[in-house]
Protein backbone atom coordinates (compact mmCIF):
# COMPACT_ATOMS: atom_id res chain seq x y z
CA UNK A 1 0.00 0.00 0.00
CA UNK A 2 1.61 3.53 -1.22
CA UNK A 3 1.48 5.60 2.05
CA UNK A 4 2.26 9.34 2.59
CA UNK A 5 5.05 8.98 4.57
CA UNK A 6 6.91 7.20 2.06
CA UNK A 7 7.52 10.97 0.09
CA UNK A 8 8.67 12.20 3.40
CA UNK A 9 12.42 13.70 2.70
CA UNK A 10 13.57 15.52 6.26
CA UNK A 11 17.10 16.25 6.56
CA UNK A 12 18.88 16.89 10.05
CA UNK A 13 19.54 20.61 9.07
CA UNK A 14 21.30 23.25 11.67
CA UNK A 15 18.80 25.63 12.49
CA UNK A 16 20.34 28.38 10.49
CA UNK A 17 19.12 26.77 7.12
CA UNK A 18 15.96 27.51 6.03
CA UNK A 19 13.36 25.12 4.87
CA UNK A 20 13.21 23.49 1.25
CA UNK A 21 9.63 22.18 0.03
CA UNK A 22 9.36 20.73 -3.20
CA UNK A 23 5.72 19.39 -3.19
CA UNK A 24 2.80 18.12 -0.47
CA UNK A 25 0.78 15.17 -1.11
CA UNK A 26 -1.73 14.95 -1.07
CA UNK A 27 -1.78 17.78 -2.95
CA UNK A 28 -4.83 19.23 -2.43
CA UNK A 29 -8.51 18.82 -0.04
CA UNK A 30 -12.12 19.12 -0.21
CA UNK A 31 -13.51 22.50 1.10
CA UNK A 32 -15.09 22.05 4.82
CA UNK A 33 -12.90 19.57 5.90
CA UNK A 34 -9.29 18.85 7.69
CA UNK A 35 -6.92 17.35 5.58
CA UNK A 36 -3.39 15.83 6.91
CA UNK A 37 -0.54 16.43 3.99
CA UNK A 38 2.94 15.03 4.37
CA UNK A 39 5.83 17.49 3.11
CA UNK A 40 8.44 16.58 1.28
CA UNK A 41 11.33 18.66 0.80
CA UNK A 42 14.56 19.72 4.05
CA UNK A 43 13.56 21.00 6.99
CA UNK A 44 14.40 21.13 10.82
CA UNK A 45 10.21 20.44 12.20
CA UNK A 46 8.75 22.24 13.60
CA UNK A 47 8.41 25.14 11.00
CA UNK A 48 5.85 27.50 10.48
CA UNK A 49 3.75 27.95 7.74
CA UNK A 50 2.18 30.72 5.72
CA UNK A 51 -1.12 29.39 3.63
CA UNK A 52 -3.84 32.43 2.82
CA UNK A 53 -7.17 31.29 2.95
CA UNK A 54 -6.19 27.85 4.90
CA UNK A 55 -5.78 27.48 9.04
CA UNK A 56 -2.80 25.01 9.08
CA UNK A 57 -1.34 23.69 11.88
CA UNK A 58 2.31 21.75 11.56
CA UNK A 59 1.98 18.12 13.24
CA UNK A 60 3.65 16.44 16.05
CA UNK A 61 5.48 13.89 13.45
CA UNK A 62 7.95 15.51 11.21
CA UNK A 63 6.74 16.41 7.68
CA UNK A 64 3.05 16.52 8.92
CA UNK A 65 0.52 19.36 8.15
CA UNK A 66 -2.86 19.44 9.77
CA UNK A 67 -5.07 22.05 6.78
CA UNK A 68 -8.63 22.74 7.89
CA UNK A 69 -10.14 24.12 4.16
CA UNK A 70 -12.99 26.75 4.99
CA UNK A 71 -16.22 25.64 2.99
CA UNK A 72 -16.56 28.77 1.42
CA UNK A 73 -12.87 29.00 0.20
CA UNK A 74 -13.76 30.81 -3.40
CA UNK A 75 -10.44 29.45 -4.71
CA UNK A 76 -9.28 26.41 -6.83
CA UNK A 77 -5.48 26.83 -5.63
CA UNK A 78 -3.74 28.02 -3.04
CA UNK A 79 0.16 28.20 -2.12
CA UNK A 80 1.78 26.74 0.93
CA UNK A 81 5.01 28.12 2.13
CA UNK A 82 7.30 26.49 5.03
CA UNK A 83 9.63 29.51 6.54
CA UNK A 84 11.40 29.76 9.65
CA UNK A 85 14.09 32.59 11.28
CA UNK A 86 16.58 32.09 8.46
CA UNK A 87 14.35 32.15 5.17
CA UNK A 88 11.51 30.34 3.62
CA UNK A 89 10.62 27.57 0.78
CA UNK A 90 9.43 28.22 -2.28
CA UNK A 91 5.82 28.07 -2.26
CA UNK A 92 3.84 24.80 -3.35
CA UNK A 93 0.59 24.46 -4.72
CA UNK A 94 -2.09 22.88 -3.26
CA UNK A 95 -5.46 22.28 -5.27
CA UNK A 96 -9.52 22.65 -3.67
CA UNK A 97 -12.53 21.28 -4.93
CA UNK A 98 -16.18 19.74 -3.22
CA UNK A 99 -15.69 16.15 -4.25
CA UNK A 100 -14.89 13.55 -1.14
CA UNK A 101 -11.17 12.64 -1.35
CA UNK A 102 -8.99 9.26 -0.88
CA UNK A 103 -5.48 8.37 -1.58
CA UNK A 104 -3.92 5.37 -4.09
CA UNK A 105 -3.41 2.09 -3.25
CA UNK A 106 -1.15 -0.02 -4.52
CA UNK A 107 -0.44 -2.81 -5.95
CA UNK A 108 -3.03 -1.28 -9.08
CA UNK A 109 -1.03 -1.77 -12.22
CA UNK A 110 -3.25 -3.50 -13.97
CA UNK A 111 -7.52 -3.64 -14.30
CA UNK A 112 -7.17 -6.99 -12.61
CA UNK A 113 -5.95 -5.74 -9.77
CA UNK A 114 -7.63 -2.08 -9.93
CA UNK A 115 -8.68 -0.17 -6.79
CA UNK A 116 -11.87 -0.32 -6.46
CA UNK A 117 -13.67 3.01 -5.41
CA UNK A 118 -17.35 2.43 -3.62
CA UNK A 119 -18.70 5.94 -4.98
CA UNK A 120 -17.62 7.18 -8.98
CA UNK A 121 -17.68 10.98 -7.13
CA UNK A 122 -14.49 11.35 -5.79
CA UNK A 123 -10.68 12.78 -6.12
CA UNK A 124 -7.78 10.47 -5.91
CA UNK A 125 -4.28 11.58 -4.67
CA UNK A 126 -2.39 9.31 -6.41
CA UNK A 127 1.63 9.34 -7.50
CA UNK A 128 3.21 7.45 -10.36
CA UNK A 129 6.03 6.21 -7.81
CA UNK A 130 8.86 4.27 -10.14
CA UNK A 131 9.00 4.21 -13.40
CA UNK A 132 6.68 2.31 -15.73
CA UNK A 133 3.96 2.59 -13.15
CA UNK A 134 0.46 2.51 -14.39
CA UNK A 135 -2.35 3.27 -11.63
CA UNK A 136 -5.65 2.05 -12.21
CA UNK A 137 -9.64 2.22 -10.70
CA UNK A 138 -12.44 0.15 -11.15
CA UNK A 139 -15.69 2.56 -11.24
CA UNK A 140 -19.18 0.84 -11.38
CA UNK A 141 -21.48 3.35 -14.30
CA UNK A 142 -24.73 2.84 -15.20
CA UNK A 143 -25.93 3.07 -18.85
CA UNK A 144 -26.89 6.89 -19.94
CA UNK A 145 -23.94 8.31 -17.21
CA UNK A 146 -21.49 10.48 -18.09
CA UNK A 147 -18.56 9.86 -16.18
CA UNK A 148 -15.79 12.81 -16.36
CA UNK A 149 -12.55 12.41 -15.60
CA UNK A 150 -9.75 15.00 -15.13
CA UNK A 151 -6.43 14.73 -14.13
CA UNK A 152 -4.47 17.48 -12.47
CA UNK A 153 -0.56 17.25 -12.43
CA UNK A 154 1.69 19.27 -14.62
CA UNK A 155 -0.36 22.28 -15.49
CA UNK A 156 -1.67 22.96 -11.99
CA UNK A 157 0.94 21.37 -9.61
CA UNK A 158 3.96 21.13 -11.83
CA UNK A 159 4.70 17.47 -11.59
CA UNK A 160 6.91 17.09 -14.27
CA UNK A 161 5.07 14.02 -16.11
CA UNK A 162 2.56 14.30 -19.52
CA UNK A 163 -0.10 11.90 -18.79
CA UNK A 164 -2.45 9.84 -20.30
CA UNK A 165 -5.58 8.95 -19.27
CA UNK A 166 -8.20 6.29 -20.32
CA UNK A 167 -11.54 4.09 -19.44
CA UNK A 168 -10.86 0.38 -20.55
CA UNK A 169 -13.09 -2.39 -20.01
CA UNK A 170 -12.55 -4.71 -16.75
CA UNK A 171 -9.39 -6.85 -19.54
CA UNK A 172 -8.12 -4.25 -20.40
CA UNK A 173 -9.61 -2.91 -23.89
CA UNK A 174 -9.59 0.95 -24.11
CA UNK A 175 -12.45 2.55 -24.74
CA UNK A 176 -11.92 6.36 -24.35
CA UNK A 177 -8.76 8.05 -24.44
CA UNK A 178 -7.00 11.66 -23.74
CA UNK A 179 -3.82 12.75 -23.54
CA UNK A 180 -3.49 16.56 -23.80
CA UNK A 181 -6.59 18.79 -22.98
CA UNK A 182 -5.44 20.89 -20.62
CA UNK A 183 -2.16 21.63 -22.21
CA UNK A 184 -0.10 18.17 -20.68
CA UNK A 185 -2.92 16.99 -18.48
CA UNK A 186 -5.73 14.66 -19.72
CA UNK A 187 -9.65 15.03 -19.61
CA UNK A 188 -12.28 12.86 -20.90
CA UNK A 189 -16.06 12.48 -21.24
CA UNK A 190 -17.25 8.72 -21.33
CA UNK A 191 -20.75 7.44 -21.21
CA UNK A 192 -21.43 3.81 -21.44
CA UNK A 193 -23.98 2.02 -23.62
CA UNK A 194 -24.62 -0.90 -20.79
CA UNK A 195 -24.08 -0.74 -16.74
CA UNK A 196 -21.34 -2.34 -15.31
CA UNK A 197 -17.57 -1.99 -13.50
CA UNK A 198 -15.02 0.17 -16.08
CA UNK A 199 -11.52 0.90 -15.32
CA UNK A 200 -10.24 4.05 -15.35
CA UNK A 201 -6.23 4.04 -16.23
CA UNK A 202 -3.29 6.76 -15.33
CA UNK A 203 0.03 6.45 -16.93
CA UNK A 204 2.75 8.49 -18.37
CA UNK A 205 5.37 10.09 -19.72
CA UNK A 206 8.13 12.53 -18.89
CA UNK A 207 7.29 16.02 -19.85
CA UNK A 208 10.91 17.01 -20.66
CA UNK A 209 11.01 15.66 -24.39
CA UNK A 210 13.76 13.04 -24.69
CA UNK A 211 14.84 10.31 -27.15
CA UNK A 212 13.33 7.51 -24.54
CA UNK A 213 10.21 6.31 -25.70
CA UNK A 214 8.97 4.77 -22.32
CA UNK A 215 6.71 4.95 -19.02
CA UNK A 216 7.57 7.51 -16.54
CA UNK A 217 7.59 7.61 -13.23
CA UNK A 218 9.06 9.19 -9.55
CA UNK A 219 8.61 10.38 -6.28
CA UNK A 220 7.32 13.71 -7.49
CA UNK A 221 5.06 12.23 -10.13
CA UNK A 222 2.10 13.45 -8.19
CA UNK A 223 -1.48 13.74 -9.59
CA UNK A 224 -5.10 14.41 -8.55
CA UNK A 225 -8.26 12.27 -10.50
CA UNK A 226 -11.15 13.71 -10.81
CA UNK A 227 -14.06 11.45 -11.12
CA UNK A 228 -17.37 12.46 -11.36
CA UNK A 229 -20.57 11.42 -12.89
CA UNK A 230 -21.97 14.74 -10.93
CA UNK A 231 -22.09 18.54 -12.25
CA UNK A 232 -18.54 19.50 -13.40
CA UNK A 233 -18.10 23.55 -14.11
CA UNK A 234 -15.08 23.55 -16.71
CA UNK A 235 -16.30 27.43 -17.56
CA UNK A 236 -18.07 30.85 -17.55
CA UNK A 237 -19.45 32.92 -20.19
CA UNK A 238 -18.92 35.33 -19.94
CA UNK A 239 -15.32 35.37 -19.13
CA UNK A 240 -15.13 38.87 -18.10
CA UNK A 241 -17.15 40.99 -15.18
CA UNK A 242 -17.09 44.20 -13.90
CA UNK A 243 -14.29 45.15 -11.19
CA UNK A 244 -17.36 47.22 -9.25
CA UNK A 245 -20.09 44.82 -10.28
CA UNK A 246 -19.63 41.54 -10.76
CA UNK A 247 -23.03 40.15 -10.39
CA UNK A 248 -23.01 35.90 -11.87
CA UNK A 249 -21.89 34.06 -14.79
CA UNK A 250 -23.60 30.80 -16.48
CA UNK A 251 -21.40 28.23 -16.25
CA UNK A 252 -20.30 25.30 -18.37
CA UNK A 253 -19.28 21.95 -18.15
CA UNK A 254 -20.75 18.67 -18.31
CA UNK A 255 -23.81 17.15 -15.86
CA UNK A 256 -24.89 20.13 -15.54
CA UNK A 257 -28.56 21.46 -15.51
CA UNK A 258 -29.64 23.91 -17.97
CA UNK A 259 -28.77 27.57 -17.27
CA UNK A 260 -27.06 27.70 -14.22
CA UNK A 261 -26.15 30.69 -13.10
CA UNK A 262 -23.28 31.14 -10.23
CA UNK A 263 -22.16 33.96 -8.47
CA UNK A 264 -19.05 35.66 -9.04
CA UNK A 265 -16.97 36.56 -5.89
CA UNK A 266 -13.23 37.99 -5.78
CA UNK A 267 -10.76 34.99 -6.06
CA UNK A 268 -9.79 33.88 -2.73
CA UNK A 269 -11.45 36.53 -0.67
CA UNK A 270 -10.30 38.80 1.61
CA UNK A 271 -8.46 36.62 3.47
CA UNK A 272 -5.86 37.04 0.52
CA UNK A 273 -5.69 40.13 0.09
CA UNK A 274 -2.81 41.02 -2.10
CA UNK A 275 -1.18 37.50 -1.84
CA UNK A 276 -3.75 36.04 -4.17
CA UNK A 277 -2.10 34.67 -7.29
CA UNK A 278 -2.52 37.12 -10.53
CA UNK A 279 -3.40 36.06 -14.24
CA UNK A 280 -0.10 36.34 -16.42
CA UNK A 281 -0.94 39.26 -18.48
CA UNK A 282 1.98 41.39 -19.37
CA UNK A 283 2.57 38.79 -22.39
CA UNK A 284 -0.73 39.80 -24.00
CA UNK A 285 -0.50 43.90 -22.83
CA UNK A 286 -3.28 44.40 -21.16
CA UNK A 287 -4.15 46.29 -18.20
CA UNK A 288 -2.15 45.74 -15.12
CA UNK A 289 -5.57 46.67 -12.96
CA UNK A 290 -7.27 43.59 -13.97
CA UNK A 291 -8.07 40.54 -11.23
CA UNK A 292 -9.16 37.11 -10.98
CA UNK A 293 -12.87 36.19 -10.20
CA UNK A 294 -14.50 32.96 -9.45
CA UNK A 295 -17.51 31.01 -9.67
CA UNK A 296 -18.40 27.91 -8.02
CA UNK A 297 -20.90 26.74 -6.25
CA UNK A 298 -20.44 23.63 -3.28
CA UNK A 299 -23.45 21.36 -5.49
CA UNK A 300 -20.82 21.17 -8.34
CA UNK A 301 -17.34 19.82 -9.01
CA UNK A 302 -14.89 21.97 -10.92
CA UNK A 303 -14.81 25.83 -11.03
CA UNK A 304 -14.50 28.70 -13.34
CA UNK A 305 -11.72 31.67 -13.12
CA UNK A 306 -13.94 35.13 -14.47
CA UNK A 307 -11.16 38.19 -15.25
CA UNK A 308 -12.59 41.23 -13.36
CA UNK A 309 -12.14 44.44 -15.74
CA UNK A 310 -12.84 47.77 -15.52
CA UNK A 311 -13.35 47.69 -19.49
CA UNK A 312 -16.81 47.33 -21.05
CA UNK A 313 -17.64 43.89 -20.94
CA UNK A 314 -19.55 42.50 -24.07
CA UNK A 315 -20.84 38.89 -24.78
CA UNK A 316 -20.80 38.06 -28.82
CA UNK A 317 -21.40 34.02 -27.79
CA UNK A 318 -25.05 34.30 -30.30
CA UNK A 319 -23.04 36.64 -33.37
CA UNK A 320 -23.16 34.89 -36.56
CA UNK A 321 -23.72 37.28 -39.38
CA UNK A 322 -20.50 38.40 -40.26
CA UNK A 323 -22.21 41.22 -42.88
CA UNK A 324 -23.52 42.50 -39.57
CA UNK A 325 -20.42 43.50 -37.31
CA UNK A 326 -20.60 44.23 -33.99
CA UNK A 327 -19.55 47.85 -32.92
CA UNK A 328 -17.13 47.96 -30.32
CA UNK A 329 -16.68 50.82 -27.77
CA UNK A 330 -13.33 51.01 -26.72
CA UNK A 331 -11.74 49.82 -24.07
CA UNK A 332 -13.79 46.48 -24.31
CA UNK A 333 -13.91 42.94 -23.29
CA UNK A 334 -15.69 40.40 -25.39
CA UNK A 335 -16.35 36.76 -24.64
CA UNK A 336 -17.07 35.09 -28.14
CA UNK A 337 -18.19 31.44 -29.28
CA UNK A 338 -17.07 29.89 -32.43
CA UNK A 339 -19.70 27.73 -32.53
CA UNK A 340 -19.25 25.82 -36.13
CA UNK A 341 -16.32 24.86 -38.08
CA UNK A 342 -15.27 27.94 -40.59
CA UNK A 343 -16.75 30.40 -38.54
CA UNK A 344 -15.38 33.94 -38.63
CA UNK A 345 -16.83 36.70 -36.17
CA UNK A 346 -16.69 40.28 -37.43
CA UNK A 347 -16.83 43.41 -35.06
CA UNK A 348 -16.22 47.45 -35.71
CA UNK A 349 -14.02 49.27 -34.29
CA UNK A 350 -13.74 53.08 -34.50
CA UNK A 351 -10.84 54.31 -34.81
CA UNK A 352 -9.24 58.03 -34.98
CA UNK A 353 -5.88 58.66 -37.08
CA UNK A 354 -2.70 58.25 -34.75
CA UNK A 355 -4.93 55.88 -32.04
CA UNK A 356 -3.24 52.99 -30.97
CA UNK A 357 -5.18 50.13 -30.48
CA UNK A 358 -4.36 46.76 -29.13
CA UNK A 359 -5.97 43.79 -29.99
CA UNK A 360 -5.47 40.02 -27.75
CA UNK A 361 -7.74 37.00 -28.31
CA UNK A 362 -7.36 34.14 -25.31
CA UNK A 363 -8.06 31.06 -25.29
CA UNK A 364 -5.53 28.56 -25.29
CA UNK A 365 -3.97 29.63 -22.32
CA UNK A 366 -7.67 29.67 -20.75
CA UNK A 367 -7.78 25.67 -21.71
CA UNK A 368 -9.77 25.85 -24.76
CA UNK A 369 -9.18 24.10 -28.04
CA UNK A 370 -8.56 26.72 -29.63
CA UNK A 371 -5.84 28.42 -31.88
CA UNK A 372 -6.93 31.80 -32.30
CA UNK A 373 -6.19 33.98 -35.48
CA UNK A 374 -7.11 37.94 -35.43
CA UNK A 375 -6.87 40.27 -38.37
CA UNK A 376 -7.68 43.78 -38.97
CA UNK A 377 -8.66 45.79 -42.10
CA UNK A 378 -8.67 49.54 -42.71
CA UNK A 379 -11.56 51.67 -43.50
CA UNK A 380 -10.65 50.97 -47.22
CA UNK A 381 -10.11 47.10 -47.33
CA UNK A 382 -6.58 46.88 -46.92
CA UNK A 383 -5.14 44.40 -43.86
CA UNK A 384 -3.27 46.55 -41.38
CA UNK A 385 -2.37 44.13 -38.68
CA UNK A 386 -2.69 40.34 -38.22
CA UNK A 387 -1.54 37.76 -35.85
CA UNK A 388 -2.21 34.00 -34.95
CA UNK A 389 -1.08 31.59 -31.59
CA UNK A 390 1.83 33.39 -30.96
CA UNK A 391 4.30 33.41 -27.66
CA UNK A 392 4.11 31.30 -25.01
CA UNK A 393 0.48 30.94 -24.13
CA UNK A 394 -0.24 30.74 -28.11
CA UNK A 395 -2.60 33.48 -28.27
CA UNK A 396 -3.20 35.65 -31.09
CA UNK A 397 -1.26 39.36 -29.79
CA UNK A 398 -1.16 42.57 -31.78
CA UNK A 399 -1.06 46.62 -32.24
CA UNK A 400 -2.00 49.11 -34.66
CA UNK A 401 -1.82 52.78 -35.26
CA UNK A 402 -4.73 53.87 -37.21
CA UNK A 403 -3.33 55.53 -40.43
CA UNK A 404 -6.66 56.99 -41.10
CA UNK A 405 -10.24 58.18 -39.34
CA UNK A 406 -13.04 55.56 -39.78
CA UNK A 407 -14.46 51.98 -38.75
CA UNK A 408 -11.62 49.07 -39.00
CA UNK A 409 -13.01 45.64 -38.92
CA UNK A 410 -11.71 42.89 -36.48
CA UNK A 411 -12.14 39.34 -37.56
CA UNK A 412 -11.41 36.56 -35.13
CA UNK A 413 -11.34 32.83 -36.28
CA UNK A 414 -9.23 29.34 -35.23
CA UNK A 415 -6.15 29.29 -37.22
CA UNK A 416 -7.00 25.62 -38.41
CA UNK A 417 -10.59 26.68 -39.01
CA UNK A 418 -12.62 24.80 -36.22
CA UNK A 419 -15.32 25.49 -34.01
CA UNK A 420 -17.63 23.58 -32.01
CA UNK A 421 -18.69 23.42 -27.87
CA UNK A 422 -15.35 24.72 -25.98
CA UNK A 423 -14.43 26.75 -28.71
CA UNK A 424 -14.66 30.43 -26.68
CA UNK A 425 -12.41 33.09 -26.70
CA UNK A 426 -11.48 36.56 -24.64
CA UNK A 427 -11.16 39.22 -27.05
CA UNK A 428 -9.35 42.46 -25.32
CA UNK A 429 -9.68 46.01 -27.32
CA UNK A 430 -8.35 49.38 -26.07
CA UNK A 431 -6.31 51.83 -26.83
CA UNK A 432 -2.68 51.97 -25.70
CA UNK A 433 -1.60 54.34 -23.38
CA UNK A 434 1.62 55.24 -21.44
CA UNK A 435 2.37 52.89 -18.96
CA UNK A 436 4.96 50.77 -17.16
CA UNK A 437 5.47 47.16 -15.62
CA UNK A 438 8.25 46.05 -12.44
CA UNK A 439 9.44 42.70 -12.53
CA UNK A 440 11.67 40.79 -9.34
CA UNK A 441 13.21 37.91 -10.13
CA UNK A 442 12.79 36.31 -7.16
CA UNK A 443 9.61 36.05 -4.47
CA UNK A 444 11.68 35.71 -1.25
CA UNK A 445 14.44 38.04 0.40
CA UNK A 446 16.74 37.62 3.46
CA UNK A 447 18.38 40.23 5.18
CA UNK A 448 20.67 40.07 7.44
CA UNK A 449 22.30 42.61 10.31
CA UNK A 450 25.52 44.39 9.19
CA UNK A 451 24.41 43.62 5.76
CA UNK A 452 22.55 44.63 3.14
CA UNK A 453 20.53 42.87 0.92
CA UNK A 454 20.22 44.21 -3.19
CA UNK A 455 17.07 43.01 -4.80
CA UNK A 456 17.30 44.07 -8.99
CA UNK A 457 14.19 45.43 -10.34
CA UNK A 458 13.12 45.10 -13.89
CA UNK A 459 11.04 48.31 -15.71
CA UNK A 460 9.72 48.32 -18.93
CA UNK A 461 8.13 51.57 -20.29
CA UNK A 462 5.16 50.65 -22.80
CA UNK A 463 3.47 52.93 -25.17
CA UNK A 464 4.52 56.53 -24.93
CA UNK A 465 6.50 58.52 -22.39
CA UNK A 466 6.41 57.51 -18.97
CA UNK A 467 8.39 60.05 -16.68
CA UNK A 468 10.33 59.08 -14.07
CA UNK A 469 9.30 56.05 -11.80
CA UNK A 470 9.66 56.02 -7.55
CA UNK A 471 10.31 52.71 -6.77
CA UNK A 472 10.35 51.55 -2.55
CA UNK A 473 9.23 48.81 -0.96
CA UNK A 474 6.30 49.03 1.42
CA UNK A 475 5.06 46.98 4.63
CA UNK A 476 8.07 47.48 5.80
CA UNK A 477 8.43 45.88 9.47
CA UNK A 478 10.30 47.81 11.96
CA UNK A 479 14.02 48.47 12.14
CA UNK A 480 13.88 47.77 8.05
CA UNK A 481 15.04 50.41 5.92
CA UNK A 482 15.25 50.49 2.00
CA UNK A 483 15.73 54.03 0.29
CA UNK A 484 13.63 55.05 -2.42
CA UNK A 485 15.42 54.57 -5.89
CA UNK A 486 14.47 56.36 -8.87
CA UNK A 487 13.73 55.27 -12.54
CA UNK A 488 14.35 57.70 -15.19
CA UNK A 489 13.03 57.60 -19.00
CA UNK A 490 16.77 57.36 -20.18
CA UNK A 491 19.53 56.19 -18.99
CA UNK A 492 21.13 53.43 -17.08
CA UNK A 493 18.39 53.24 -14.59
CA UNK A 494 15.69 53.68 -17.35
CA UNK A 495 15.38 49.84 -17.48
CA UNK A 496 16.54 48.56 -14.17
CA UNK A 497 17.31 49.94 -10.62
CA UNK A 498 18.23 48.10 -7.63
CA UNK A 499 16.49 48.30 -4.18
CA UNK A 500 18.58 47.83 -1.14
CA UNK A 501 17.44 46.87 2.16
CA UNK A 502 19.44 46.67 5.44
CA UNK A 503 18.55 45.91 9.28
CA UNK A 504 19.23 47.64 12.82
CA UNK A 505 15.87 46.01 14.20
CA UNK A 506 14.47 42.38 15.18
CA UNK A 507 13.78 39.53 13.43
CA UNK A 508 10.63 39.88 10.89
CA UNK A 509 9.16 36.96 8.90
CA UNK A 510 6.17 37.56 6.46
CA UNK A 511 5.17 39.26 2.94
CA UNK A 512 6.22 43.01 1.66
CA UNK A 513 5.31 44.50 -1.68
CA UNK A 514 7.78 46.61 -3.95
CA UNK A 515 5.15 50.03 -5.47
CA UNK A 516 6.62 52.02 -8.24
CA UNK A 517 4.81 55.39 -8.37
CA UNK A 518 5.01 57.93 -12.01
CA UNK A 519 3.42 61.40 -12.35
CA UNK A 520 3.69 61.64 -15.36
CA UNK A 521 1.75 61.96 -17.76
CA UNK A 522 -0.54 60.88 -15.13
CA UNK A 523 -0.44 59.68 -12.34
CA UNK A 524 -0.13 55.79 -12.45
CA UNK A 525 1.04 53.12 -9.58
CA UNK A 526 2.03 49.86 -10.48
CA UNK A 527 3.42 46.43 -7.99
CA UNK A 528 6.59 44.53 -8.67
CA UNK A 529 5.35 41.21 -10.14
CA UNK A 530 7.39 37.77 -9.82
CA UNK A 531 8.54 36.11 -12.51
CA UNK A 532 5.62 33.22 -13.89
CA UNK A 533 4.82 29.88 -12.42
CA UNK A 534 2.38 27.54 -13.38
CA UNK A 535 0.52 30.09 -14.68
CA UNK A 536 0.47 32.65 -12.12
CA UNK A 537 2.83 35.60 -10.52
CA UNK A 538 2.60 37.73 -7.56
CA UNK A 539 2.61 40.62 -6.41
CA UNK A 540 4.39 40.54 -2.72
CA UNK A 541 7.41 39.20 -1.77
CA UNK A 542 8.58 37.01 1.42
CA UNK A 543 10.86 39.14 3.58
CA UNK A 544 13.21 37.15 6.45
CA UNK A 545 15.21 39.49 8.63
CA UNK A 546 17.56 37.59 10.41
CA UNK A 547 17.99 38.57 14.40
CA UNK A 548 21.57 39.41 15.32
CA UNK A 549 23.45 37.05 17.17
Amino acid sequence: MLVATSFLIVSTLASAAPPTLTHLFPAGGQRGTKVTVTCTGAFAWPVKVWAPGLDVVPGKEAGKLDITIPKDLAADRVWIRLYNAEGASAAATFLIDNLKEINEQEPNDDPRTAQVLADPNVIVNGVLAKAADVDCFAVRLTAGQTLVAQVDANTRLGSPMDAVLQVTTADGIVLAENNDDVHLDPRLTFAPTKSGTYVVRIFAFSSTPNTDIRLSGGANYIYRLTLTTGPFITHAVPLSAPHDKPGAVEVFGWNLPPKTIVPIVPFGGPKFAEHQECEILNDLRLPTESRLGFAFAPQFAGAARVRLTSHAVVSASAQTDPKKPMALALPSSVTGWLRTPRQIDTFRVPLKKGQQVVVSVESNSLNFPFDPAAQMTDPGGAVVAKAADIGPNREAVFSLAAAKDGDYLLTVSDRFRQGGERFFYRLTVHLEEPDFELSVATDALVVMPGKSTELPIKIQRRSGPVGPITIQAVGLPPGVTAAPVASEPTGPTAAAVTLKLSTTGPAFSGPIRIVGKASQPKAIERFARTAPRLGAVFESLWLTVVEKK
